[in-house]
């Protein structure tokens, strides 16, 4: 499937598929999810848990984030 920008009437002639456009997407997200990791994980550093509620919190969310950014890597190829 490519999409074009006929739409928008641009000078030039924009075309991606759409491979193309879940590949940009999903590097969106993962970038994403990247800085609101660092954001997370400073807040529970600074502002609260104990050090081994802190280990087991991001054990937990670090290997959940990336077990669902890896489904989503499988699901686009």
């Amino acid at each position: 499937m490519n999409f074009q920008t006929d739409f928008l009437n641009l000078p030039f002639s924009l075309t991606f598929s759409g491979e193309a456009l879940a590949d940009f997407l999903f590097f969106i997200v993962a970038g994403l999810t990247a800085v609101f990791s660092l954001i997370l994980f400073f807040h529970w550093r600074k502002y609260g848990l104990g050090s081994a509620v802190l280990a087991i919190t991001e054990l937990v969310y670090l290997v959940g984030a990336a077990v669902l950014l890896f489904i989503a890597f499988l699901s686009l190829n």
